[in-house]
């Protein structure tokens, strides 16, 4: 790309990078000169992109890209909501996995799922309806919600109950706020004692298990060596494919320039109002506010890894990613393709995976 806008921000980067901050401060203020997100809808890409670039500069910089983008601000969980009701990739990547969940759940009169960051419970809802539509409801069943948040975790406790009294399963919660890496003995202990087939589901969730400076252990290898000691039979996840690990800033910054611009360049394709639209955009910001605008590499919490990754690390901790995935899955958007591949069904959009559903069983 070579935008005018693009070199500037680009500038920017490299000005960051390094540590001419005066420079990167009037490169980005004649960034911001040149913006007008009500005329160009790809504006807004380098708004986001600049105000996360901005954070490092801190100050009368960063200050006065915050209250450029507020202007657009709405609550989160409206944001969130917009979000689920209107980017395909949300919907449908939640769709795919209740599939692959019920496939695992078929059969079984007990069942106990291990729900790491179920939210409010909205997809959790969406499966037992599609278990009851596909006459694959369990007798019983224990979800195990693992969540940070105490007032999600009891709206999905209240909304799970009620739709499982709806329709007659013998259901009980147990909910435990905290973070996946954060879990205890006493909370695996607990879930070892409860019964039927053990099954396992993340949505959008693991990506955020913290790093830990050296030398403390890798925290998702750990919490993936510990779930596969529970040997459950079928793991569900579903996460973005893009790699903000462990890469440097400048990679960071291209890798996330690619993934959200196209999400972005969907969102121009839906069938939905300019202020829904920069108020999803603007739902991603704090993501990528966080990817490239936070200094300290243990406080990033936006930490996707592509697919193959995750893949990888299934496989190192005994699990055997799925394969026979290519069967028709849920659609919702014309210009989402569906991928199979052993391991994961992919959501693309021109050819590039944006989200990726994993399905894998405890080795044999």
């Amino acid at each position: 790309m070579n935008s005018p806008k693009f070199s500037l921000l680009s500038q920017g980067l490299e000005h960051v990078l390094a540590g001419r901050l005066d420079e990167a401060d009037r490169t980005l203020a004649s960034l911001r000169a040149r913006l007008d997100v009500d005329a160009h809808a790809e504006d807004m890409q380098y708004l986001l992109f600049a105000a996360a670039l901005s954070k490092r500069l801190g100050g009368e910089s960063a200050a006065e890209f915050n209250l450029y983008r507020r202007r657009f601000e709405q609550s989160q969980i409206g944001l969130f909501s917009l979000l689920s009701s209107k980017l395909p990739f949300v919907s449908m990547s939640s769709a795919i996995a209740n599939e692959m969940l019920t496939g695992f759940i078929r059969g079984h009169e007990a069942v106990t799922l291990l729900d790491v960051g179920i939210g409010r419970g909205l997809q959790e809802v969406a499966l037992l309806h599609r278990l009851a539509e596909a006459d694959a409801l369990p007798q019983r069943l224990h979800v195990f919600a693992v969540e940070p948040d105490p007032d999600s975790l009891s709206t999905a406790r209240e909304a799970l109950s009620a739709a499982a009294q709806r329709l007659g399963v013998s259901f009980r919660f147990h909910g435990v706020t905290c973070v996946a890496e954060d879990m205890t003995e006493e909370h695996w202990r607990l879930l070892e004692s409860l019964p039927g087939c053990r099954l396992a589901t993340a949505s959008f969730a693991l990506h955020h298990i913290a790093e830990r400076p050296a030398p403390a252990p890798d925290a998702r290898e750990g919490f993936f060596q510990r779930l596969a000691q529970w040997a459950p039979a079928g793991v569900v996840l579903c996460e973005p494919s893009s790699n903000h690990h462990r890469v440097a800033l400048g990679e960071r910054f291209q890798n996330a320039w690619r993934h959200y611009g196209f999400i972005f360049q969907l969102l121009e394709e839906l069938d939905i109002s300019r202020q829904e639209k920069n108020a999803i955009k603007l739902f991603f910001s704090r993501e990528v506010e966080d990817i490239l605008g936070t200094e300290e590499e243990t406080q990033r919490s936006e930490r996707h890894e592509p697919a193959g990754a995750w893949l990888g690390r299934l496989e190192r901790t005994g699990f055997q990613p799925t394969s026979g995935l290519e069967k028709p899955w849920p659609a919702a958007h014309p210009a989402i393709a569906v991928r199979p591949h052993t391991g994961y069904v992919g959501l693309e959009y021109r050819e590039e995976t944006i989200v990726a559903i994993l399905c894998a069983r405890a080795a044999a």
